[in-house]
């Protein structure tokens, strides 16, 4: 692509190609002129407008019942973005111009015209059915989200398998003229000026690989901007703690809840038993108890303030460790825990329990907080112990119970929804993940819910420097692969489909700027290979994004075509998104993803380097996978802090030399914020670095050494103190309040300072 001009336009990057530089799919060639006279047919009925169906989502029941206007509002919707876009295209005004206007079916007559339709409407044009029959669309078109666009005559065709591929459908068509929306907001949005049409050669078919697309957060992050940008890469999943669930349904995004607040949330320790106890007098005024009374457990109220808590009134639903029942820790109090002991798992071998969790469970879904959800996450304690009673170990491994819990509350799930007191078949989602992370080791229920019930696969502290499959990454992937492939549905007792749930941004990474263009080219065909078809991954930054926003860029690629060439897309990226600076650009983005890439090592686990400075742990570096200096192993080889430091320096002064020079506004907006990620990085890397020579040198008895190396650290301790914006986009910000504190050493350094007098 040619840039011949850069100019800003409402805060948009418009680029204006020279001729046949503009972005263009492969199946596309040039066609008529882009004439403002085409029209834009879609059937809005029973709404009076286009407009009026688009903006309408907040009245309609998204449940299933009303499919009529929830065509409408989608399909009109995907007509008025159609409109603004090649409005804008044309570089004519949306808002005051009569530009390519709207039709009914009934009164589009004359042509050229692009008509929005899909398979699941009950009425559809004549001339849209006779497409459908004319290319046996109704075969072809298989998946949720599917789409065809077809040329027949003057007219443009978009047809989805559902509203929502017809949504796509149009953003799909867009691309095809060169739109792009690489981050949310105008920011990120490159639009070319165009004259033509990109026209498709011949008949476009897509469906998407990956069934679910998108991102997996425990709280209500996000905005507008965001989701927007979610659809119009063709991404579906988002959490249903956004308020606005209608808006949502519009886009075609899935509503997921739940996590690993199940037990505290439904059988709290330290909340008052809400049922009248047999054995307990003065709460004659509480429903019946549906349970019957362990008399050998129960031991009354055992804090004396004349009320039982669900420990006290049933201590026998919870884990059995060393011959004592114990609670769980819990935000509003410790329960039955206390400091420095285990997160212990109820006894999930108690079928009252059991009952008792799923009936709550199923009201939250069915009239609850979470009545807008359409599937759960169902997650025992994060890294939580299991009960040691009799009757749980006879159960089996902490797998082996999870599924046989999984499997009770999905048929809550399932009969209450068949009875009418559910109004949606909501699936469940549950975690193969740190004790779970190992496949069942015994056969599942004969009615094990395979369809409605499917396994997250998390590769908890998996390694970055190195693919998921490398055989050479023996202290990381080899075991968390080779538990992969033990969950694939011939090699064991579980027989349904995988989900992958990706850690590209674990909270622990606090926003740092890593970046993962050559793993995801490489893993996320891997997942697909071996049957994976869901995929997600925790926690999305949405704001201040710099260069993560490519992460989440070149997802969206790769799950809707997980053979995209990656390649091509990176060439496309930086000369669009970057103009003239992108060749610099491309080289830094190469530089910090390789200088980013052992953030696991820093991070993560008993042999991170966060978790061995934090408690004073020698040696410093017990791994190959990472050392102060370059190391190269046969096995195991990756990238150490002195390498690191180097390849950040780098991204510094190429970001140096670019901010020196003058560019249009909207460029210099994404330069800023990079360089303010990159300075994070930067400043993270050398006090770890620093850090680490000077606890080197001090155990060495160089105490001058020790001073001398850690007053080079001052200034990125000092820089990282100053940095508080960024830490607002991570996961949990109210866990820590500037970047020195979520280095995760900030303690261990103040501390060591003060043994040198400093």
């Amino acid at each position: 692509m040619t840039t011949t001009a850069l100019l800003s336009c409402g805060g948009t990057l418009v680029f204006l190609l020279a001729a046949g530089g503009a972005l263009r799919t492969p199946a596309a060639e040039p066609g008529p002129s882009l004439e403002p006279s085409w029209r834009i047919v879609v059937d809005s009925r029973p709404f009076s407008t286009p407009r009026q169906a688009a903006v309408a989502e907040n009245d309609i029941d998204w449940q299933g019942r009303d499919a009529r206007r929830m065509n409408a509002c989608t399909e009109s919707f995907a007509a008025l973005e159609l409109r603004r876009y090649l409005c804008r295209l044309a570089r004519i005004n949306p808002a005051s111009s009569q530009a390519f206007p709207f039709a009914s079916p009934e009164s589009a007559r004359a042509s050229p015209a692009i008509y929005l339709s899909n398979l699941e409407r009950d009425h559809v044009d004549a001339r849209v059915a006779s497409v459908i029959q004319a290319l046996n669309l109704g075969s072809r078109l298989k998946s949720p989200g599917a789409f065809a666009l077809a040329r027949y005559g003057r007219n443009l065709y978009v047809i989805g398998r559902d509203r929502v591929g017809t949504l796509y459908g149009v953003y799909h068509f867009l691309e095809m003229q060169g739109v792009r929306w690489y981050a949310p907001g105008a920011v990120g949005e490159v639009i070319p000026s165009a004259t033509r049409w990109a026209l498709p050669k011949e008949t476009v078919v897509q469906e998407p690989a990956f069934l679910t697309r998108g991102f997996w957060v425990y709280e209500n992050r996000g905005s507008r901007e965001f989701l927007l940008w979610m659809a119009r890469n063709r991404l579906n999943l988002w959490t249903m703690l956004y308020p606005e669930h209608a808006f949502m349904k519009k886009l075609g995004i899935q509503l997921t809840v739940g996590g690993h607040q199940h037990f505290e949330m439904f059988l709290n320790p330290t909340d008052e038993y809400i049922f009248n106890h047999p054995l307990f007098p003065g709460d004659e005024h509480k429903p019946s108890d549906p349970y019957p009374p362990d008399r050998q457990e129960f031991k009354g109220d055992s804090d004396g303030n004349g009320k039982l808590s669900y420990f006290e009134a049933r201590p026998e639903w919870y884990g059995l460790r060393e011959g004592k029942r114990v609670s769980f820790r819990t935000s509003k109090g410790q329960g039955g825990v206390k400091r420095g002991e285990v997160n212990l798992n109820p006894c999930t071998s108690n079928r009252d329990m059991v009952a008792e969790l799923s009936r709550r469970l199923v009201a939250e879904l069915a009239g609850g907080s979470w009545r807008a959800a359409d599937t759960l996450n169902f997650w025992a304690l994060d890294a939580g112990r299991w009960c040691e009673c009799g009757r749980c170990t006879a159960l089996g491994t902490p797998t082996d119970r999870l599924l046989l819990l999984v499997n009770y509350v999905r048929a809550a799930i399932r009969n209450a929804f068949e009875a009418g007191r559910l109004q949606r078949n909501v699936r469940i989602w549950f975690p193969i993940y740190s004790e779970t992370l190992a496949p069942p080791t015994r056969p599942l229920p004969a009615d094990f819910d395979y369809e409605n019930c499917l396994g997250i696969y998390f590769p908890i502290t998996r390694c970055y420097v190195h693919y998921l499959d490398d055989p050479g990454c023996t202290e990381y992937n080899a075991y968390r692969w080779k538990c992969f492939l033990d969950w694939q549905a011939d090699r064991g007792h579980y027989k349904g489909q995988l989900f992958a749930g990706e850690y590209f941004n674990i909270s622990r990474w606090r926003s740092l700027p890593a970046i993962y263009p050559r793993i995801m080219s490489h893993d996320i065909p891997l997942y697909y290979q071996h049957g994976v078809r869901h995929l997600h991954y925790m926690h999305v930054y949405t704001g201040l994004l710099g260069p993560k926003r490519l992460n989440n860029y070149l997802l969206a690629k790769l799950l809707w075509n997980a053979q995209a060439d990656v390649a091509p897309l990176l060439d496309e990226y930086f000369p669009a998104f970057y103009a003239t600076a992108g060749p610099r650009m491309k080289q830094l983005y190469e530089r910090l993803e390789y200088g980013m890439s052992p953030i696991t090592q820093w991070k993560q686990g008993p042999n991170g380097f966060r978790h061995r400075v934090a408690n004073d742990l020698d040696p410093l570096f017990p791994e190959d996978h990472l050392r102060l200096s370059a190391h190269r192993p046969a096995m195991n080889d990756g990238v150490d802090l002195e390498e690191s430091v180097a390849a950040l320096a780098d991204c510094r002064r190429i970001m140096g030399d670019l901010l020196a020079k003058p560019w249009p506004k909207p460029l210099m907006e994404r330069l800023r914020e990079d360089d303010r990620n990159v300075w994070y990085g930067y400043n993270t890397v050398s006090l770890y670095f620093g850090f680490a020579q000077a606890i080197l040198a001090k155990r060495a008895g160089d105490m001058e050494g020790a001073r001398r190396f850690y007053r080079a650290t001052l200034p990125f301790a000092e820089a990282l103190r100053a940095e508080t914006g960024i830490l607002r986009t991570a996961d949990g910000p109210e866990n820590y309040k500037n970047g020195l504190e979520a280095s995760g050493i900030q303690a261990a350094w103040q501390k060591f300072g003060q043994s040198l007098g400093m």
